[in-house]
């Protein structure tokens, strides 16, 4: 009817004013009438599983949590054996000395690592069935500054690496931590300033999301630029304080 269509247009604000002016029948049509009709779709998860998105924020973070673990192990035992003793002796300058041996180690981190990664999220997906809309390309060059931001990262902390087991003990407590500063299972922009930095910190944050955007939402390399000059710019930034380090640790030795 006419009060009938007139009470659905109206707001709500107003529709206990027009009461009187129905029936019982429109009346009981008004209380049982659903207005609008509620369709969920899950974006870029249609299958509503925790695969899709919680899976390859694991694999990014186990590369980022085994190889920080593997320069902790490693600095620590070279910390407790004095192994940069002979490199104190050398003749030249520090800092060139520094910048070998920091180069040194990544690029064997990066050559080992490399190979891992790409297995790790590129194959293992593909084995298993995961939801998987990477290319292998794309994921190489997303993968390059992620393995070595990752290494430089792990050496420029090296300072305080001084036991070779305690470190393993610290380390595995942060992945649930890793996965909160990414922005993939709480939006970023939601988050405090301070949480917000940290995402720009930790080199596993913007590999994760970039990671989740290849392979769940299927973007191209153009949806992923911010993480990937985020990663370049802490290249950057970790090999110098990496090389300071080893410069520090070699003036300590002496």
């Amino acid at each position: 009817t006419a009060n009938l269509r007139v009470m659905e247009a109206m707001d709500g604000e107003y529709r206990t004013q027009l009461t009187p002016f129905l029936t019982l029948s429109e009346l009981a049509a008004v209380a049982t009438r659903t207005p609008v009709n509620v369709v969920g779709t899950a974006l870029y998860n249609p299958i509503e599983g925790y695969g899709v998105y919680l899976i390859p924020s694991v694999l990014m973070i186990i590369i980022f949590q085994t190889m920080m673990l593997l320069i902790a192990m490693l600095t620590g035992r070279e910390h407790q054996r004095h192994l940069l003793q002979p490199y104190t002796r050398l003749r030249g300058k520090k800092g060139v000395i520094a910048l070998s041996l920091v180069w040194g180690k990544v690029l064997t981190y990066a050559l080992f690592y490399g190979l891992f990664s790409l297995f790790l999220v590129g194959g293992l997906p593909l084995i298993f069935d995961i939801p998987h809309a990477a290319s292998w390309g794309t994921l190489t060059i997303l993968l390059i500054p992620y393995i070595f931001s990752t290494a430089f990262f792990g050496l420029t902390l090296s300072r305080w690496f001084t036991d070779s087991e305690a470190p393993v003990l610290l380390i595995a407590f942060f992945s649930i931590g890793l996965i909160f500063l990414s922005g993939v299972s709480y939006p970023l922009e939601l988050m405090p300033w301070y949480w917000q930095t940290a995402h720009y910190v930790v080199p596993a944050a913007a590999a994760v999301l970039a990671f989740v955007k290849l392979s769940a939402m299927d973007a191209s390399f153009g949806d992923i630029v911010p993480e990937f000059i985020t990663l370049c710019v802490q290249v950057v930034v970790y090999s110098l304080l990496a090389v300071s380090t080893y410069k520090a640790k070699l003036r300590e030795g002496r």
